[in-house]
């Protein structure tokens, strides 16, 4: 029982520490929940992003497992409201636990993070839509780590 909950503790030691590392952009480090604003080569970290809002929508609720395992589908609009086109989103998540690994859609995803699809580049005022399915009652919280303006 000792050992399950050293384990325990290590793992949520680990999952806190990943999820509050920095991320790169361009030779500085953003800390986290802040995003990498590239705009003409130049990079810069900014506490808030905007250049483009990220809104989610749970659209539905459900349990599996006589209620023992709850589900939220949640619809997410990234929306430029910028004056630049926007090449690229890297959105970052805090609290994403996908139903499996075909529960999101519409979006790219690499290790931990979502980016735009490679063939989609928001003018402004433009909005690219895509859908999840969390494990839990909840949508995750989904923030701009990194921004590519042109």
């Amino acid at each position: 029982m000792k050992f399950i909950t050293a384990l325990l503790f290590a793992l949520i030691a680990i999952s806190i520490s990943s999820a509050v590392a920095d991320h790169q952009c361009g030779v500085h480090r953003c800390p986290d929940m802040h995003a990498c604003v590239c705009e003409a080569g130049v990079f810069r970290c900014v506490f808030r992003c905007d250049d483009v809002i990220i809104t989610q929508t749970v659209t539905r609720r459900w349990a599996d497992n006589g209620g023992a395992s709850p589900f939220a589908q949640v619809e997410v609009s990234v929306k430029n409201v910028g004056h630049r086109m926007v090449k690229d989103v890297t959105i970052g998540t805090v609290g994403m636990n996908l139903k499996d690994n075909n529960a999101i859609w519409g979006i790219s995803v690499e290790d931990c993070d979502i980016h735009l699809p490679s063939y989609v580049d928001l003018a402004p005022h433009q909005t690219h839509t895509f859908g999840y399915i969390n494990k839990g009652h909840d949508a995750a919280h989904l923030f701009v780590k990194n921004i590519n303006l042109h």
